[in-house]
């Protein structure tokens, strides 16, 4: 490879991303620093859930059983209330023979990607805050780090600089990644942690502007989620607690009546700040993945694969072109991008969809064909996995 230095590529940000990015690198050679302001294990505002594509990446990096072993429960049902006299139950849509989804915590997930990037060769810097982008007629060819918790700043170079730094990414501001699509932001979402409810899989109440969800995650507890129109964050954030429950009690109160003091495990959190975007991911010296790149409202819950998959096609790429010289890198990552545009483009419309909550009262006929289907129900669920578009399954209802 042709920089000296002591690391081929930096990665600012170890979650899903950055983390997977890592991994997939350093199993092929790859001199790989990673690094992220905090420390593992820790947590992070997120769905948690995992559509069967990102789950089979898992199984297919080694890292489904270990995730399996750590107490993260398969959800192999899915019950999808539509109306009051319509609920549609059918399993996750498959993908190369996973037919479940996972909803980990992320404090488990993150840092079992960390560990195993480690183990492939990575090297690892918690605690460090990246700070500024180093460049050299014109390219990026290393990058400053401050230092937190007592810990001293430094400066590295490599050949490439990933930011994997999420939806507010410092590299893509340092580096100008304008936007190329940006769609807006249209909800805001909540969720909170119990134990004590059946685990009956993945239930989803929509209607009536909101959106109830719950699911069951580590500890044998579920994390319970309420999504609202973004109109109305600023209102909720008035009183979380009070506007959560009241949601649940009203869209699904059966999980309501498990929502007691003493099954609640912590404080309700989440974020309004869930727009829906695409910036430039690449140029000399520098590349985008996962939320730094492009974020679609987390309604359709695609974050964690989009980020895998990402991860995934950009490792494919690099370790030839990191030997080829700095033009076959640049060459890879636009044409990672220029791919990730435009297979993730269908999901993408999918997603606003969903998310300005569009097409409710035409579905709802199509769901009710579905009912009793469970290939057809099964079906549907891929169209929230980004599988399936609802022009095909409007068209398999017939």
């Amino acid at each position: 490879m042709y920089d000296l230095s002591m690391h081929d590529v930096i990665i600012v940000g170890a979650r899903c991303a950055g983390a997977a990015t890592a991994l997939l690198l350093a199993r092929q050679g790859v001199r790989v620093l990673l690094t992220d302001r905090a420390a593992f294990p820790s947590d992070t505002v997120s769905t948690h859930l995992l559509h069967p594509t990102g789950v089979a990446r898992l199984r297919d990096w080694g890292l489904l059983d270990p995730l399996l072993a750590s107490g993260c429960p398969p959800i192999d049902t899915i019950s999808f209330r539509a109306a009051e006299d319509l609920v549609l139950r059918g399993a996750p849509y498959p993908y190369d023979g996973i037919a479940s989804s996972l909803a980990p915590r992320r404090s488990v997930l993150d840092a079992l990607l960390v560990e195993a990037a480690v183990a492939a060769g990575a090297e690892l810097r918690e605690g460090v805050s990246f700070q500024q982008l180093i460049r050299e007629d014109g390219r990026a060819v290393g990058a400053g780090f401050g230092g937190r918790s007592g810990r001293s700043g430094f400066t590295e170079r490599a050949a490439l600089i990933i930011g994997a730094d999420g939806r507010h990414s410092a590299v893509a501001r340092q580096v100008g990644a304008k936007p190329i699509r940006d769609a807006g932001t249209f909800g805001c979402q909540f969720y909170g942690y119990w134990h004590g409810l059946p685990n009956v899989g993945t239930q989803i109440f929509v209607g009536g502007g909101q959106a109830v969800l719950a699911y069951p995650t580590h500890d044998g507890h579920h994390l319970v989620l309420v999504g609202w129109p973004h109109a109305r964050f600023a209102e909720v954030k008035q009183d979380i607690d009070r506007h959560f429950l009241a949601a649940v009690a009203k869209s699904a109160p059966a999980v309501a009546e498990h929502l007691t003091d003493a099954a609640r495990c912590g404080p309700v959190s989440g974020s309004g700040d869930l727009g829906n975007y695409v910036r430039e991911s690449s140029g000399p010296g520098w590349v985008l993945v996962g939320d730094a790149a492009t974020a679609k409202d987390p309604v359709t819950a695609q974050g964690i694969g989009d980020a895998f998959a990402q991860a995934q096609s950009l490792a494919g790429r690099l370790p030839a072109a990191l030997a080829a010289g700095p033009r076959a890198v640049d060459a890879a990552t636009a044409a990672h991008s220029t791919d990730r545009e435009r297979d993730g483009g269908a999901a993408f419309e999918t997603t606003l969809t969903f998310a300005r909550g569009g097409n409710s009262a035409a579905l709802l006929p199509v769901l009710r064909k579905a009912e009793g289907r469970p290939d057809l129900i099964s079906m549907f669920y891929g169209i929230y996995a980004g599988q399936v578009t609802m022009e095909e399954f409007v068209a398999a209802v017939g």
